[in-house]
């Protein structure tokens, strides 16, 4: 596994969230991340610490928690690879009658651009995407496509704070271009998708088709047009974050896409 890009991967999504109004504390000895509008795991945790043994782990996720309560959260630990001892010792530190896990989350990446040039895709559909100019416009269309009351979809439908997020988005960085576009079929918006790259890496984000016109190659015509803005860049790798088990997962390895790791959300019972 290469450690470095994980952890360069990491930073870039902070970088994400934080133009996208997250809070990004930085601890002495940990990471918090959290946001005043959502609730679920994935927009508040702690994350970035080691630890050399248990009474150090208890320490700080104590003091963790008292930061957490002051927001009305409840912290959960997203454990990433370079985290070496906790990561290596799950069950020490995890153990089942103390934290649940709530969420494997595949850390996968594609940097193999000479797959592009044969890949056929089967869609009827005339698929183009457009910048999006209007960010209440876009959070509009975003919301709606993940609305499904799908139960088996863990991101069928998103908490409203999402909405807001998208709205109030701000440019933080220079040296990353965060870029958001509605997906058109035959002129028709039908979805959203979104990237974040600097010079030499991408992460694809929030790819969102309306539930009508799933299961008809307009996802992956996307994915296609996403990788061949990254080649045009000169980017050398893409990444992407989704949820193992769910059926993207299976979809983006058939695309090309190679698992670089598994990243696990542990909540404390």
């Amino acid at each position: 596994m290469n450690l470095e890009l994980v952890k360069e991967i990491y930073n870039i999504h902070k970088k994400w969230l934080k133009e996208l109004n997250y809070e990004v504390i930085k601890k002495e000895d940990y990471e918090i991340i959290y946001n005043k509008n959502i609730k679920d795991c994935y927009s508040n945790f702690i994350s970035n610490f080691d630890v050399k043994d248990i009474d150090e782990f208890k320490k700080i996720i104590s003091e963790s928690e008292k930061d957490f309560s002051k927001a009305n959260r409840t912290p959960v630990i997203y454990l990433i690879p370079f985290m070496n001892e906790l990561y290596n010792n799950k069950d020490k530190y995890f153990a089942e009658n103390k934290f649940e896990l709530i969420s494997t989350e595949a850390w996968q990446i594609f940097n193999d651009f000479s797959k592009l040039e044969n890949m056929k895709i089967n869609c009827k559909f005339d698929v183009k995407l457009e910048l999006a100019t209007d960010m209440e416009e876009y959070a509009k269309y975003l919301m709606a496509c993940y609305k499904t009351d799908d139960e088996d979809d863990p991101y069928g439908g998103l908490d409203d704070g999402y909405k807001l997020n998208y709205i109030n988005h701000r440019k933080i960085y220079n040296d990353m271009e965060n870029e958001f576009y509605l997906i058109k079929a035959d002129d028709k918006i039908v979805g959203t998708t979104q990237s974040i790259h600097n010079d030499k890496i991408c992460g694809l984000y929030s790819l969102a088709i309306k539930n009508e016109y799933r299961n008809k190659s307009i996802g992956k015509e996307v994915l296609k047009q996403q990788l061949e803005i990254c080649k045009s860049k000169n980017i050398n790798t893409v990444y992407l974050q989704t949820e193992e088990g769910f059926y993207p997962y299976e979809m983006y390895k058939k695309f090309g896409f190679e698992d670089l790791c598994m990243v696990y959300y542990y909540s404390k019972l």
